[in-house]
Parts: C-alpha cells; structure tokens; sequence
C-alpha cells in the first residue's frame, strides 16, 4: 500500500508565510496610521485649547490693547502683550495648570496681537490675535501632508487656516483666508504651517468708564460719587458735582464763582471769591467771610481826603479798596487819634475795619 506524506509542501508554506507577512504590514500600518490620526487630532485639540485662552485673554486686556485704559495688575504679567507666551497665558490664568507646554507633533507656537484697526476711543476697533504653528525642519514633509493637514483643521473645527503646496502664497482655511506672511514685518510661514484667528470688537465698550481710564469724559448730566474723588488733573464740568464722600485734589482748587460780602446766595455750604478779595461761605442765605480776618485799615485826616498826598508824605489808603473805606460787609473801628508833635496840623485818625 502507498504511503501517503503528511504535512504542507513547500509551496504552500511559501503562500502561508506571504499571507502572513501581508497581514502584518497591513495590520502595522494601520496602526501607524491610527497612531497618526491620534497625533493630529490631539495637536488640533492642543491648538483650540490655547485659542481659547488667548480669546480670554483678548476680554480682560482689550480696554488696555485699545488705548482705553493704563496697565493693570493683570497686564504686567506680559512682557510684551503684543506677542504673549504659552507661560504668560498660564500665568494669567487662562491655561489649567497641569497644560502642556509642548506641541503632541513637531511644531513650534507663536501667538501675535495685531494692532487694534478702527477709532478706539471713540468708536471702537477690532483686535486680532494669530495662534501659529510652524512645523520644525524635521516635519516639513510630513506637515504638508494634505491628509493631515485635512485631519488637523477638522480637529479646530473650521477656526483653522493652513499653508499648502497648491496655494503657499495664501493662509486659507473655512473662515479665513490671508496673504503670506499675515503681517508685513513677519516672515512668510512655511508649508505646514496652521494659523488660528481670534477677534475681539470694543465698540460695546466705548461708552462706559473703566478702571484707569484715559479719555476725556463728558458728561451731560450731574455726577454723584459714593465715595472719594481724587483728581491728579483738573475736572471740567458744566453742571455740579454731588458726593457723599469727600472732594481730594493734590492741585489747587480753583473758583471762579465772585460774590459780595453780606449779598443773598441761594445754598448754605457754597464757596465764592469776594470781590474785595478773600474767600465768602454761604451761610444761612448771606455770603460771609469765610474767617473772620480784618478788611484793612485807613487813616482819615481832618479836613483832607485820604487819597491826598500832602507834604508828610503819608498813604492812608486802605490797600484793600483804594481810598478811606472798609470793603463790603466791614465796618470802620475807630483805634487812634493822634497828631505829629511840634506841629499844628489837623488831627489823625486811623479805623480798623472789622466784619
């Protein structure tokens, strides 16, 4: 009887093997693929996560970016605000502490404020932030791959523009669509490159006051505090001031209200110049000096005014309103009589005014 062999022949072991060896390269490159599918999605999840804060970012400093306002305790965390850091977004507290600072693929980060376009102290601007990744020279073939860059911008759902090879001249993406370089003093970006836009408008913001306001402000109506006004400038207004608190100034304060000592006025507490000089105080209904200082004094000679000079030589104006009288409100007291001795002219006479 024949015996019959056991076992594969040589050609079956030959398919067998190559079988076998192309379901593991298939099987590995899957994989590849899938671990480069992870990698791009989690770089565009990377990149969505810092837009969002420099979109953050752009609320609290847009008062300071515009020109509205002075530097704060929360902008002295950049060193230059206009180019902002991944460490300086953590500081200020738009990034979670536990955030990487490092891209998951080979990508260098750079975040640009562009300066603000429109009236910003009147009207208001738009303020323009660029988020962009630039590949490292080991991943220029790879970054410019069209199927991960597809992958990446679906990750940054639409808020993403690229460089391409059908276009390098041009960052273009669903929303945005900008020359190579964005900016005249950047460099252009290379193929690969992913750009983010974030825009923040301060026309809503215009018409409110902030923390360390530098415009002008007009008001049309009256101005009520509940608390302290300091002013290091002058303060203009064509209506009054009210305010519960007190009135600080480190300058003078200036009136340019005049009224006449012992006249009408119409509110107890209000401040003039008197018109003789000096300071009056409304109280109850009559300008009054506001101390109780003297109006001068004169001396009346008999039988002569006072404005004339005779041979003694003597002014007996009263310097404070030019001739032999007290300023309004005051009243002449008599304080000497007298005459020079050896002599046998008229008699002396010297007033003090008091109020």
């Amino acid at each position: 009887m024949r015996d019959f062999q056991n076992g594969f022949s040589l050609f079956e072991l030959i398919v067998v093997i190559a079988l076998t060896s192309l379901a593991g390269v298939w099987s590995a490159s899957t994989w590849v693929q899938h671990a480069e599918d992870v990698a791009t999605e989690s770089m565009g999840r990377w990149l969505i996560t810092i837009k969002e804060s420099v979109d953050q970012m752009l609320v609290r400093q847009a008062d300071f970016l515009s020109g509205l306002s002075s530097p704060t305790a929360s902008s002295a965390v950049y060193r230059d605000i206009w180019r902002p850091t991944l460490n300086e977004l953590l500081q200020a507290g738009h990034l979670a502490s536990g955030f990487s600072m490092h891209a998951p693929l080979g990508y260098d980060l750079s975040i640009r404020v562009l300066k603000p376009i429109g009236l910003c102290l009147t009207l208001g601007c738009k303020i323009e932030v660029l988020t962009i990744a630039t590949p490292h020279s080991t991943q220029l073939i790879q970054a410019g791959n069209v199927t991960r860059l597809g992958k990446m911008l679906a990750s940054l759902g639409g808020h993403g523009a690229s460089v391409t090879h059908l276009s390098p001249q041009r960052v273009r993406g669903a929303i945005i669509d900008l020359p190579n370089p964005p900016a005249l003093d950047m460099a252009v970006l290379p193929v690969g490159s992913i750009v983010l836009h974030s825009f923040y408008d301060t026309s809503a913001e215009v018409t409110y006051l902030r923390q360390g306001e530098k415009r002008d402000v007009q008001l049309d109506a009256n101005l009520s505090l509940a608390g302290t006004l300091n002013a290091a400038e002058g303060i203009r207004t064509g209506g009054g001031i009210t305010a519960t608190g007190s009135i600080a100034s480190e300058g003078h304060l200036q009136l340019g209200a005049i009224a006449s000592q012992s006249a009408p006025c119409e509110t107890s507490g209000l401040l003039a110049q008197s018109n003789a000089g000096g300071l009056l105080i409304c109280q109850q209904g009559v300008w009054q000096t506001s101390t109780k200082s003297g109006g001068g004094l004169y001396i009346d000679r008999a039988g002569f005014g006072c404005e004339v000079r005779d041979e003694l030589d003597i002014d007996r104006r009263n310097p404070m309103t030019g001739d032999c009288s007290c300023p309004s409100g005051f009243k002449p007291l008599l304080v000497s009589v007298w005459r020079y001795p050896h002599h046998s002219f008229n008699e002396f006479y010297t007033y003090m005014c008091l109020n």
